[in-house]
């Protein structure tokens, strides 16, 4: 085979994704009704539709690809960089973002069917993806978040409360008669907000005697998923019985403020170094993770993905949760791709 110049791929939209997203090529020279084709790397990517200059293609798991290519009878195309997550651990059942505890490795759950008994669901994952269970017992762990003193935070949808794991050693109630509570998220005070799925976000003392009722919104049919910004202010979505949900801001005395509409299933949430939030959620006809620029309102197709239910960024990493593994990837932008 040759490369050829008639042949090639001009941009991708966007440059970044998980296997299973779906990518826009732009491109010149392809041939759709001919023997044609899109690669990862050396696996093919199944094509959704095609012209001569605009391919949408689903990405297939090639961890070890340089980026794509196209072939059009016996031409290929140069390779186009394109950055891929890689699956760190499968087997799991993450229902909200996974957090990262002190020592860099990342937590996540077994989290298992409302009612269900997992063993031993609290999981650490060393970068390396090898898989650690707790020594701890809980049922239907749901979200999670760290105390600046490093303490383990875990909500319970199953008997609505909110569990302290002190020093990976110690499992205890922190909070109680809190609904169904989903995700979590602390403030820079030390204050735990709690979502509610029938409606209430709660919001705890650090002493965890004082809870009141910070705010109320539209129940929701899963759960609510939270990002909290160095202002103090509130980020919260919920898949609602709405074809077109919200990403919804609080400020510090629970007033509501829609920011987005127009969402479909927004899960996880979670903020970059630079201020801006990530949103996994489908949007304008495209799935994956929505960057949100709370500075001017902007929101960009970031990350090419199947709706993940969570993510969360350490240092130039980015972890993103599905229903069953947890990917990790650079942030986009970076200089290594793969």
């Amino acid at each position: 085979m040759k490369s050829a110049k008639e042949l090639a791929i001009l941009d991708v939209h966007p440059t970044s994704g998980v296997p299973g997203g779906e990518v826009l090529i732009e491109c010149r020279g392809f041939r759709p009704e001919s023997y044609s084709k899109v690669y990862l790397g050396e696996v093919e990517a199944p094509i959704t539709s095609a012209s001569e200059d605009k391919i949408l293609a689903r990405l297939p798991d090639s961890p070890k690809s340089l980026g794509l290519m196209l072939r059009a009878g016996d031409v290929v195309s140069d390779v186009f960089p394109f950055n891929l997550a890689t699956c760190l651990a499968a087997g799991l059942h993450p229902v909200s973002n996974p957090v990262i505890a002190p020592d860099g490795s990342i937590v996540t759950t077994i989290s298992g069917a409302r009612g269900q008994q997992v063993p031993q669901p609290l999981i650490r994952l060393t970068r390396r993806g090898e898989k650690i269970r707790y020594q701890c017992e809980i049922m239907n762990p749901t979200g999670l978040a760290f105390s600046k003193d490093g303490q383990l935070y875990i909500s319970s949808r199953h008997d609505g409360t909110v569990l302290r794991y002190t020093n990976f050693e110690h499992l205890e109630v922190f909070a109680e008669d809190l609904g169904v509570p989903c995700g979590i998220v602390f403030d820079s005070r030390g204050y735990l907000y709690v979502g509610d799925r029938t409606g209430k976000i709660h919001r705890i003392d650090p002493s965890g005697q004082k809870k009141v009722e910070f705010a109320s919104l539209e129940p929701s049919v899963s759960a609510y998923h939270m990002a909290i910004d160095a202002d103090d202010r509130l980020y919260v979505t919920g898949p609602t019985f709405s074809l077109r949900d919200s990403l919804i801001r609080l400020n510090k005395r629970g007033t509501a403020k829609t920011l987005v509409e127009g969402f479909a299933r927004p899960q996880g949430l979670a903020f970059l170094p630079d201020a801006d939030l990530l949103v996994s959620a489908a949007y304008e006809g495209k799935k994956g993770i929505f960057r949100y620029s709370p500075a001017n309102g902007s929101i960009l197709h970031y990350i090419a993905a199947p709706v993940m239910v969570g993510l969360t960024v350490s240092d130039q990493d980015l972890f993103l949760a599905s229903s069953d593994s947890i990917y990790r990837m650079q942030l986009p932008g970076k200089n290594p791709v793969h």
